[in-house]
């Protein structure tokens, strides 16, 4: 593409790439100097241009020295990022048309709506997965070395998806990504967003975290649907900024009503009402976050033209997300879940609480080195509140940090003592050797993330899953030898 078709005035310059990194290899690039928290890319023009730059947008002043010291075409515009998403979207033939696109935010949730989409998708159709995992499509599975990818990298890979003929994407992001434009040149046809931490939600107000979700509101298109969660703390604070909206819960004004919930060891079983009509909906996952993701990906399908009854025979055997909810066992029900904000952990200790089946609640829960007195507080009467049996061990943190955190949690558990560990694989071996038939155990905090900071670095580990299913063998096998 010629860099005259880009810009006016410009030169009849032929341009085989865009940039906005300086460190790599880039044959007659464009480079956009964008302006980051941490980095200025205004500050690596000159190894932009060493690396093969012959073009250099940028919107700060620059010395006429150093323009003419370098030999490139300098193009000054009002704002880097915008002019990027024009000239990007230009450059790779316009991505965001001819694939459907959902965009699935909020404090938690997201990886669950992601994972319910795409399964139900890739069933029918095709779809795939940007995000916080990496990025699949067909037999690709790409790792990312960032939970979000920017401008450019969004545009590249929605192009390459487009090209291969996958018919839909979903796309998870954080409401920082989006503050940082990351996600403006993703156009969706539905943004999904699941709920706020509500523990955090004064901090998030005084830090503007409804400012910032409502400013990237206003950059939608009209077209795009919003799923909103009727019962969450933000629907008051964004709906008013929305276009077209559909919402979900247990309220009598949502759009998708929640009716006559049954959970218990074999899953949840539920009715979502829409215009009168009771629809019931029953699958093996676990949990009321479960519920309410299920729901909202339900809502987002059938809003884009699926019948109800096809998403309903579906959802029956739907996976358990990876390290969400979780079971690692049929006959001991022990469930591992990633689960780390407040909120999270408060629905999963309600569960551990009110299954029916269960004789005894145990819990191994992590604490970090970083926890203020605030959060322990507030986590302990959790604890205390849903479990009978509270095992405290490490999450993130240097041995040494952990002891010193988990005798801080003393001062803050006043109904029984706890159960320390200082190393997380022995606080799962302790809490199986507890549990009986008909207790419930939840282990709460990794999931299945392979590992653990230990102070100056990370360190291996196999996930709480693996270490689960590893000693409640080990104890079948012992049981069989006594027998």
């Amino acid at each position: 593409m010629l860099l005259s078709e880009m810009f006016k005035g410009a030169p009849d310059l032929e341009i085989e790439q865009l940039s906005v990194d300086s460190r790599f290899p880039m044959k007659n690039a464009i480079f956009f100097c964008l302006n980051g928290i941490k980095y200025d890319g205004h500050n690596y023009i000159r190894e932009a241009i060493e690396n093969g730059a012959k073009a250099i947008v940028y919107s700060k002043e620059i010395p006429t020295e150093q323009k003419s010291q370098n030999r490139a075409i300098y193009i000054k515009v009002p704002n880097v990022n915008n002019t990027l998403i024009e000239i990007g979207n230009r450059f790779y033939g316009y991505p965001n048309n001819g694939i459907d696109k959902y965009l699935v935010c909020g404090s938690y949730g997201k990886s669950s709506v992601t994972t319910f989409i795409n399964y139900f998708l890739n069933r029918y159709s095709s779809c795939a997965y940007v995000g916080i995992l990496g990025i699949n499509y067909e037999k690709n599975h790409l790792r990312s070395s960032f939970s979000t990818l920017n401008i450019l990298d969004n545009l590249k890979i929605l192009d390459k998806i487009r090209r291969t003929g996958i018919k839909a994407v979903t796309f998870e992001a954080d409401v920082r990504s989006l503050n940082l434009q990351k996600l403006d040149a993703i156009l969706p046809d539905y943004f999904i967003y699941t709920c706020t931490n509500s523990d955090h939600s004064s901090d998030y107000l005084n830090n503007q975290y409804f400012v910032q979700l409502r400013r990237y509101f206003y950059t939608l298109e009209d077209s795009c649907r919003f799923i909103l969660n009727i019962d969450d703390i933000s629907f008051k604070q964004i709906y008013d900024c929305v276009g077209s909206y559909v919402t979900y819960g247990y309220s009598n004004l949502a759009t998708y009503q929640i009716r006559d919930v049954t959970m218990n060891k074999n899953g949840i079983d539920y009715k979502l009402k829409y215009q009168d009509e009771l629809y019931h909906i029953s699958c093996h996952l676990q949990g009321i976050s479960s519920l309410y993701n299920l729901t909202a990906a339900i809502v987002a399908l059938h809003q884009k033209g699926y019948p109800m009854e096809q998403l309903i025979e579906t959802f029956k055997d739907v996976p358990d997300v990876d390290g969400v909810m979780e079971r690692v066992d049929e006959e001991y029900d022990i469930i591992v879940d990633s689960a780390y904000d407040l909120a999270s952990i408060k629905l999963i200790c309600d569960y551990a609480k009110m299954a029916r089946h269960r004789k005894k609640a145990i819990g191994v829960i992590s604490v970090n080195y970083s926890d203020g007195d605030r959060r322990l507080e507030k986590m302990m009467q959790i604890c205390e509140d849903a479990l009978d049996v509270i095992i405290l061990t490490e999450n993130e943190s240097s041995e040494g940090a952990v002891s010193d955190i988990l005798e801080r949690c003393d001062k803050y558990l006043t109904k029984h003592k706890a159960v320390y560990s200082t190393m997380r694989s022995f606080a799962i071996e302790n809490a199986i050797e507890l549990m009986n038939k008909g207790d419930v155990l939840i282990i709460i905090g990794k999931g299945n993330e392979k590992f653990l900071e230990m102070g100056l670095g990370k360190e291996y580990y196999h996930g709480d899953k693996y270490y689960a299913q590893k000693y409640i063998n080990q104890r079948r096998r012992e049981e069989n030898e006594t027998v």
